[in-house]
């Protein structure tokens, strides 16, 4: 899999450099096509280069090489981005990206971003992506390995063991690079992931979050647990799950294809759609209540709602504006604020995938109105 996957990866550099270029063919302009569909991941590197390459196009002469250049600099934290949670220990990453980049590249931008490489490892050795890979040395030796994305940002890796994760905005995960994949395959996250987990019987596959930990051995299945929500939530697409609750460890709830476990304290209930499966004992209103419903499929657009995201789509399914903020806030990198207390508890519908973020509270603002004010990184809702 990692082989197939390296593969199109070189094919995306490869078409991507051409089209820059203006040399890419009608076979390959559809080839291209084909691969970012099948990609989604690859979308948002597309799109950061292209938008680069047209910023140098527009801005002829050599004294705007040092205008490119910073521009560069600026947006070098979007560049591969499974590229390096993936290969991140091969010596010859720098190399290989290197070649698959300049492949169709003319020789006067090829001489600028070799420049600009050149100068990031001559100056710092190390190069930093919107995704990074740090291992971190704690007091006992042991290198933690931390993988970040940033608002505006998601991306795929691929774990030791083979297991791949697909990582949404704003999250990260972590695991202990020095035991990982030995006696047990233990990972923290806080944000929002998608695992397809390599089937391992002996070497269960465990997530820590803040409110439960699911324990599994070879399946697919969504996790959504922001440290700054209210709720969390685990969707199994297929195998089977086991999930314990942080304040109940010796509760666990199995998950079978298909079925969602929506997870809050007292306070949140009112969030929680259906009856909870158990009661908050008195006098512990922090206590976390759950809920368990069968996954229900978008009828118009036949798509799951939970994992959308992974197929580079934004969809609020009776979603809280309250919580559509936080979602939009991720999903763009701009600070969302709602101005109005009133209206953090409007609830909407909607499916986007390549709208801006001005379409997309215009198109909400339709069935329930509210004002809405963008500015350079923020935007006011009221």
């Amino acid at each position: 899999m990692l082989d197939q996957n390296n593969s199109s990866h070189q094919v995306f550099w490869r078409l991507l450099s051409k089209k820059l270029s203006k040399e890419i063919t009608a076979e390959e302009l559809a080839e291209l096509h084909s691969l970012l569909l099948s990609n989604p991941d690859l979308h948002h590197q597309a799109d950061m280069l292209s938008e680069m390459w047209q910023q140098k196009t527009e801005n002829n002469g050599l004294n705007n090489e040092a205008v490119y250049m910073r521009h560069v600099m600026k947006h070098k934290d979007d560049f591969f981005v499974e590229e390096i949670a993936e290969e991140v220990n091969n010596d010859n990453f720098v190399s290989d990206t290197r070649s698959r980049f300049f492949q169709g590249i003319g020789s006067k931008k090829r001489l600028i971003v070799l420049l600009f490489l050149t100068f990031l490892i001559l100056t710092s050795g190390i190069i930093y992506f919107s995704t990074q890979k740090k291992d971190i040395k704690l007091p006992n030796e042991q290198a933690i390995s931390s993988i970040v994305t940033k608002n505006g940002n998601r991306t795929k890796v691929v774990l030791p063991d083979g297991s791949q994760v697909w990582l949404n905005a704003g999250s990260n995960l972590d695991y202990n690079n020095s035991v990982f994949n030995k006696d047990l395959r233990e990972v923290t996250l806080n944000g929002e992931a998608y695992f397809d987990v390599t089937k391992n019987a002996t070497k269960p596959f465990i997530i820590h979050t803040k409110k439960m930990d699911v324990k599994v051995i070879g399946t697919a299945f969504n996790i959504r647990s922001y440290n700054d929500e209210k709720t969390a939530e685990a969707s199994l697409i297929r195998g089977s799950i086991e999930v314990t609750l942080k304040d109940r460890n010796d509760q666990k709830i199995v998950l079978n294809p298909n079925e969602k476990i929506r997870i809050a304290t007292q306070e949140a209930q009112k969030d929680l759609s259906s009856p909870v499966k158990t009661t908050a004992p008195k006098n512990t209103s922090q206590t976390q209540q759950f809920e368990v419903n069968e996954l229900k499929p978008n009828p118009v657009h036949n798509i799951i709602p939970e994992i959308a995201w992974t197929q580079n789509k934004l969809v609020f399914e009776d979603e809280t504006l309250e919580n559509i903020a936080l979602m939009m806030e991720r999903w763009f990198g701009k600070k969302v604020v709602l101005a109005n207390a009133s209206l953090k508890n409007l609830h909407y519908y909607g499916n986007f995938e390549n709208e801006t973020m001005e379409e997309v509270l215009s198109y909400l603002k339709l069935s329930k109105p509210f004002n809405f004010k963008i500015e350079h990184d923020s935007v006011v809702i009221y």
